[in-house]
């Protein structure tokens, strides 16, 4: 699978299948919004709430979940069909989750734009990302009516699990305490809230649609677990790079983030880098100064951690390929799956 191409007609074909399918999806997210809080029984609801509910979907993110979902089940038989209602809870969940992973963050930018707690508070903000969840659990009752829907149900519940732990975990591991974590620390962060939330998850959900069988599953976890860890090193390299898009420069720094990059920065530290990073890691997010920043920018630069991140990037995306060639007799070869691998591959690249 990884050295075939696909012909121009077939890429294109796929690509307008991306397209409909985000335009799908999204009339979906509206209407399972809408249809929520109709059938609450309320007669109004507070000024701006139907915007707010409305404003991460309808500002349109990058869409590679249900994507990587949708390219995966139709690789293996399922229909476009099959796949909507899923793509769409998959979106979803991104959309509520980020609702509050920015607060907690204490984000300003997501996708371009404010984030929804700066522009609204952070009450009505988390009450927005509570309505969007149970707009989800709404929308995953109505997937687990389709066939095998019980199956991809169950599998939605088992992901959600694992990231907010995860998530958890990234809480905890922050400020101070991102000090004290090891390389071992960050790869569990890594596989637990990125690789299955972003990868690994989309992928056997959308084996599940196409009714595939346990070994599938399997070899796509063992495909999309280093390329989720991939991805997230990638994410962090970017962000103190500068390269990061739509979302807050240094923004792992300035809210004391616990990266495969601070890690090593901090163990091959001297005594006064260590006392510089936790000088800055101990303050607040809004405390910390452009000095600040610099001061552990600079450290990162002078002890190599960017680009020993960079070299353990290289090995999980090895590992990925490697998994990917174990599977070829479990994966067939088609313009999906093609389209799929490149579209897993530009989640880590540089």
């Amino acid at each position: 699978m990884p050295t075939i191409e696909m012909r121009k007609e077939d890429e294109t074909s796929v690509t307008d299948v991306l397209s409909k399918m985000k335009k799908d999806v999204h009339s979906v997210i509206i209407h399972s919004i809408d249809d929520f809080v109709a059938s609450s029984g309320v007669a109004e609801t507070a000024p701006g709430l139907p915007d707010m509910l409305r404003y991460y979907p309808d500002s349109l993110g990058k869409y590679s979940r249900p994507s990587i979902m949708m390219l995966c089940a139709m690789a293996l038989g399922a229909k476009y069909e099959e796949c909507i209602l899923p793509a769409a809870a998959i979106q979803l969940s991104e959309d509520f989750v980020l609702v509050h992973d920015d607060i907690v963050d204490g984000s300003l930018l997501r996708r371009g734009r404010n984030t929804l707690h700066s522009v609204y508070g952070v009450d009505r903000a988390i009450n927005a990302g509570d309505i969007l969840h149970a707009t989800l659990e709404e929308l995953l009752h109505h997937v687990s009516k389709l066939e095998n829907g019980e199956a991809v149900y169950k599998k939605f519940r088992e992901i959600g699990n694992v990231t907010a732990i995860g998530q958890d975990m990234d809480i905890f591991y922050t400020g101070s305490n991102a000090l004290q974590a090891t390389e071992s620390t960050y790869i569990s962060i890594a596989a637990y809230k990125t690789s299955a939330y972003s990868v690994y998850g989309p992928l056997q959900i959308g084996a599940l649609i196409a009714g595939a069988e346990i070994s599938v599953l399997n070899a796509l976890k063992g495909i999309g677990l280093p390329s989720g860890i991939a991805f997230q090193i990638n994410d962090d390299i970017r962000d103190i790079t500068g390269k990061a898009t739509g979302k807050d420069p240094y923004g792992d720094i300035r809210q004391g983030k616990t990266t495969l990059i601070s890690v090593n920065t901090y163990k091959d530290a001297d005594s006064k880098g260590k006392e510089s990073m936790e000088h800055v890691y101990s303050k607040n997010p809004e405390n910390k100064t452009n000095e600040d920043i610099k001061a552990v920018l600079d450290l990162m630069m002078s002890t190599g951690s960017i680009d020993y991140a960079a070299d353990v990037k290289e090995r999980y995306e090895k590992s990925a390929v490697d998994a990917l060639l174990e599977s070829q007799s479990l994966v067939p070869e088609n313009a999906y799956s093609v389209k799929l691998m490149k579209l897993i591959g530009s989640l880590y690249s540089r």
